[in-house]
């Protein structure tokens, strides 16, 4: 757990997206820390938390993981603010406790992308619960990939983050990698927590959730990015919300588009305090 600010100010909880680590919202947290108390959590399986295992990543263990920080931390009335598998499982969060959540801004985290393909060509249950079996039988049999040295991890980084500075991407490798026994390099995530599980694809629960929202909702999202923007029927579920688009910017807008997205955060909040 990372923490910025002062303890006594309101509460801000931020919650990183899958593959990521607490430390993708240092430059966020530190520009709120004026004025809110900041924490970022790692997610299980990733960044320093320890890793759970296959078949132990589905979107309800990590609301209760979340559940139990706020608890934990006695966090009153936060607000809460998630990037992309973050996004998800805070917007779940902030259906089922309502009560305790002050505002939810969410980076690209409405429509998971299983339910996306559920939608365009859906699967009977049966079907999809066989190909998540098969695949956590595949990942207990896949070995991390390592890597030379820093240097070549953070090139892959980079490969695959374009638009993101080289100064952003070094932070972000170092506090994402840890060095093996044989000397070599590899990320700190558990590789199972790449497989959605099947109860993750219900649209129907989706939009029960989004109708649940009761608090101020700031949506962000890249005008660049491959995730598409919620459709309509979707937003209108959200009693009180506001879509924010970064032109320029893709999947990882709050690195892209980093003074822009501050500032519509920071001003997001400062109407609701």
């Amino acid at each position: 757990m990372l923490a910025w600010g002062d303890a006594a100010a309101p509460p801000v909880l931020m919650v990183h997206g899958l593959l990521d680590h607490a430390h993708n919202w240092d430059w966020i947290a530190a520009g709120l820390s004026d004025r809110y108390h900041v924490v970022a959590i790692d997610l299980r399986g990733h960044g320093d938390s320890d890793w759970t295992g296959p078949g132990s990543y589905a979107l309800s263990n990590h609301v209760l993981d979340l559940g139990d920080c706020v608890h934990a931390l006695d966090l009153p009335a936060l607000h809460l603010v998630g990037h992309s598998l973050g996004g998800h499982i805070a917007l779940r969060f902030a259906a089922a406790f309502p009560e305790q959540v002050r505002s939810f801004c969410s980076i690209e985290g409405i429509e998971l992308p299983i339910v996306r393909d559920q939608a365009k060509a859906p699967k009977s249950y049966p079907v999809r619960l066989r190909q998540w079996i098969d695949g956590q039988r595949r990942n207990r049999q896949r070995t991390p990939r390592t890597y030379v040295s820093f240097a070549e991890a953070s090139a892959r980084m980079a490969e695959h983050n374009p638009g993101v500075d080289a100064e952003t991407i070094a932070h972000l490798a170092f506090h994402g990698i840890i060095q093996t026994a044989d000397g070599g390099w590899r990320w700190k995530y558990d590789h199972a927590c790449r497989n959605r599980a099947p109860e993750d694809a219900h649209g129907v629960d989706l939009d029960e959730i989004l109708a649940a929202i009761a608090c101020p909702t700031l949506l962000a999202y890249g005008a660049e990015s491959w995730i598409p923007e919620p459709s309509a029927d979707r937003l209108a579920r959200i009693a009180d919300h506001r879509l924010v688009r970064f032109p320029g910017a893709s999947h990882w807008l709050h690195h892209q588009s980093r003074a822009a997205f501050l500032t519509a955060l920071t001003e997001f909040l400062d109407t609701i305090n």
